[in-house]
């Protein structure tokens, strides 16, 4: 009978626990219902239970403190906090807490005095200490964060560094030039170690007013110390940041000559102003190493390297004449014939022959050098085969259409799988839609869409929108044969051919759907004649008639683009610019727009 009792009382007891504990459960989900539904009053009403009933458990007091916080109720806040700090007195954030709540009381001088108190209290523990610091600043006490790193510093004595704690406190209080003299102290500490600086000020908020302090600082640290490196990497650092390679790169041959270098850093420097289009910075530094005497083992590199940035500022038709292209074609073919026909040159002599068929207009050169390379020994396939899709293009300008497509299929076979052979493909697509198959040119344009590089299903897409807009459901194709017939004069450099051709389509079929198509391919003609203001009107008409057609977000690319380089009326570029990164958010060349603008605009950071 006895243990009949037992049991029975026993589970009474596991009944009662359970259902109080399930009744926590309920009050908890209820009071956090309420406190997401800012229903402070009744949040409160169950946290104070909760809270007393749990040991006055931390998972509750925050909460209740919020609550009251919330409310207004600074007494009731008051009395919450001195409970929890008396009762947890070695935990430095009640005590915080209790500062911040008389703060709140508008009792300046109590709460002064409580911040005063935990940081004469403060104990040698680095977590402790970091975790306190943190704290304050959660408060908005950065005042007092910045004290209590400053007090971690005097208690180790150097061992642990707290300078970029310190600096991002003073960040957040936008005194940069107090955070630029801490990020350098880190520096000082820790040579090899810059790369925290350098994230901050890519990431901050105010980071370039940062950098900018900091740029003015490091100027003042190299006048007294002007062989430390660090410096002066740092600061090279901060005028790439700046897209200013002028400045990086007279840097960094002041360090070369200085230590007697190879040119390695000024080459490196000068292959990220290649990247981000800063040709002539570029230039300068690969002529720097090529000019180093005695000759270093990067002499070659830099040959190489100052001929293609050359052959690439021509690519992107910046400002040359034709006196650049016959001195550029000089000096590879003397870089050819001083270095040998090999594999080390054979990069160079398929720019020379890019040179010869698409600048200098001169295709047998073009044929024959391609021909040289490609029957190279020991010339890496896939170079040969990028000169055979060149040699195909210099077989199409001169009208030998079969020998191109011949040369096309091959790379497509030897390049199956590869971006090269797409590119292979997309050639011969377009060359069915030169030849006005439109149809057969569809099928193999649909297949690229799917192609793994980018580039080419962008142009595969472009391409098979602009047949299918203008040609349709018309079952006239006349019009849209003519137009790729001037195409492809244009490709072939006749222009003045294709101007006629595209006359006669707007002449026989006025108001044909291809009308903008016409003006733009007129306005890119008068470009490469450097005709700007005969190619400005027609853009200008395409925007504003046709802004919503296949081109009108070429269109207005590249009245922008005329309006900067050529016109050099930054202003009106810059706005033509933000029109395009506006109005064509879908377009492939908002990223390059978005990028000129920046650059237009003065950002240093991107």
């Amino acid at each position: 009978m006895r243990k009949v009792l037992q049991f029975g009382l026993l589970l009474v007891v596991l009944l009662g626990s359970s259902s109080l504990f399930a009744q926590k459960g309920r009050d908890e989900t209820l009071a956090k219902s309420y406190f997401e539904n800012a229903e402070y009053d009744k949040a409160a009403y169950l946290y104070v239970q909760l809270w007393e009933n749990n040991n006055q458990a931390q998972q509750f007091y925050a909460p209740l403190l919020k609550c009251y916080l919330q409310q207004k109720k600074w007494d009731d806040a008051e009395k919450l906090v001195r409970k929890q700090s008396k009762k947890f007195s070695e935990n430095f954030l009640y005590q915080i807490d209790l500062g911040a709540v008389l703060r709140l009381k508008g009792d300046e001088g109590a709460a002064q005095k409580q911040f005063e108190k935990v940081i004469k209290e403060l104990r040698p523990n680095e977590n402790e200490l970091r975790q306190t610091a943190g704290y304050f600043g959660e408060v908005g006490e950065l005042d007092f964060e910045i004290a209590t790193f400053n007090k971690a510093q005097k208690m180790f004595g150097g061992k642990i560094d707290f300078s970029t704690d310190l600096a991002s406190t003073y960040l957040q209080k936008n005194d940069y030039k107090t955070a630029a003299a801490y990020y350098l102290e880190y520096i000082d500490r820790h040579p090899y170690d810059a790369q925290p600086v350098k994230n901050t000020i890519q990431t901050a908020r105010g980071g370039d007013k940062l950098m900018s302090e900091m740029e003015t600082q490091l100027y003042t640290k190299i006048q007294k110390q002007p062989d430390k490196e660090d410096y002066i990497e740092l600061l090279t650092w901060i005028y790439i940041q700046n897209k200013d390679f002028e400045g990086a790169l007279l840097q960094m041959k002041a360090i070369d000559k200085r230590k007697s270098g190879d040119g390695y850093r000024v080459l490196e420097i000068a292959h990220i102003a290649q990247t981000e289009g800063f040709y002539d910075d570029a230039i300068s530094g690969y002529e720097y190493v090529v000019a180093k005497e005695p000759r270093t083992s990067l002499y070659f590199q830099a040959r190489t390297d100052v001929l293609n940035c050359r052959k690439e500022k021509i690519a992107k038709k910046i400002n040359y004449t034709d006196a650049d292209l016959q001195a550029l074609k000089a000096d590879y073919e003397s870089f050819i014939a001083e270095n040998g026909k090999n594999a080390r040159t054979a990069q160079s002599i398929k720019e020379l022959a890019d040179l010869y068929g698409f600048y200098i207009h001169d295709i047998n050169a073009a044929v024959a050098t391609s021909e040289e390379l490609i029957d190279l020994p020991g010339i890496p396939q896939s170079l040969k085969n990028q000169a055979k899709l060149s040699l195909g293009d210099f077989y199409l300008i001169s009208g030998d259409v079969w020998e191109s497509s011949l040369v096309y299929s091959q790379v497509d076979k030897e390049e199956k799988d590869s971006p090269l052979g797409e590119e292979a493909r997309f050639k011969n697509a377009k060359l069915s839609y030169y030849k006005g198959e439109f149809e057969w040119a569809q099928e193999q344009l649909n297949i690229l869409k799917a192609s793994t590089s980018q580039l080419i299903s962008n142009d595969a897409i472009n391409l098979s929108v602009f047949i299918i807009d203008n040609l349709g459901m018309d079952t006239i194709s006349v019009p849209m044969e003519l137009f790729s017939q001037a195409d492809l004069l244009m490709f072939q450099n006749k222009d003045g051919e294709a101007d006629k051709v595209l006359d006669s389509i707007v002449f026989t079929y006025p108001g044909h759907e291809l009308f903008d198509d016409i003006e733009y391919a007129k306005a890119q003609i008068y470009c490469r004649k450097r005709q700007f203001e005969k190619a400005i009107p027609l853009l200008e008409n395409i925007v504003k008639n046709y802004g919503k057609d296949l081109k009108g977000d070429d269109a207005l690319f590249l009245l922008a683009d005329i309006t900067e380089r050529e016109m050099n009326n930054k202003e009106k570029a810059k706005e033509l610019f933000k029109q395009l990164i506006v109005d064509y958010q879908s377009s492939l060349l908002v990223v390059e727009a978005r990028k000129r603008y920046r650059v237009l605009r003065g950002d240093k950071l991107e």
